[in-house]
């Protein structure tokens, strides 16, 4: 296999991200433009073991952080390419573009994964634009027990516990992942339309009135949070 191509240290003592993405200096001038910068962080993109930080790909290539953002910039704007960059928190991936999905399912051989239910996309949109949530936040706003839902969209990997609420009974917040982002074509949360009606009533307003609603007992949350993220 030829030298000239960098793939991640497979071991179990590999060292850190930004090491294993380090360039030689010879091959890093000390500007590059646009486009050259764009398809470095493209190659390192593409061989990353995991979505990599600005920070990492900056020590990887030995470039401000600034240079790392401006190459991010510009594939930002690259709308003509069969994927999309996108940024889930302070991590970068590529991401197959949503408008050939039906074409990557087809070649994959992918069934066409089953639609949401509408109690499902109504938890799903109250985690993306209030996370992190608490299952009780969510019950406070929907009015009905929705951790079973939770549950669903935790396995389908929609959500995820990101942090425990700092009050009784730490109960579980929840946030959207990357796979959100893929179901949904976007390319970061920043994407998220405004949020609209939920039961036809205003939702920024039931959302906001949700985070002033007293917790649940630890034992009743605990409970809950055992079906949820199991």
């Amino acid at each position: 296999m030829s030298d000239e191509h960098i793939h991640p240290n497979g071991h179990s003592d590999e060292p850190a991200l930004g090491d294993q993405l380090r360039l030689p200096k010879d091959m890093l001038p000390s500007s590059l433009p646009d486009h050259e910068l764009g398809a470095l962080i493209e190659a390192l993109l593409l061989v990353s073991p995991e979505p990599p930080t600005v920070e990492e790909l900056s020590a990887g290539t030995e470039l401000p952080q600034e240079e790392i953002e401006r190459g991010l910039a510009w594939l930002e704007q690259q709308d003509s390419r069969g994927w999309i960059l996108q940024r889930h928190g302070r991590r970068i991936q590529l991401a197959t573009a949503p408008r050939f999905a039906e074409k990557v399912r087809l070649f994959l051989g992918l069934d066409r994964e089953a639609k949401l239910s509408s109690a499902s996309l109504e938890v799903l949109a109250l985690v993306a634009y209030q996370q992190p949530i608490t299952r009780s936040e969510i019950e406070a706003v929907r009015g009905v027990d929705s951790s079973g839902i939770l549950a669903k969209l935790h396995a389908r990997g929609l959500i995820e516990p990101v942090a425990r609420l700092q009050t009784v009974g730490n109960p579980i917040q929840y946030g959207t992942t990357a796979e959100f982002l893929n179901h949904f074509g976007l390319r970061s949360l920043a994407d998220l339309p405004p949020l609209g009606d939920i039961g036809g009533k205003d939702g920024k307003a039931m959302l906001e009135a949700a985070t002033l609603v007293e917790p649940e007992s630890p034992e009743s949350e605990d409970k809950g949070d055992e079906q949820e993220a199991p």
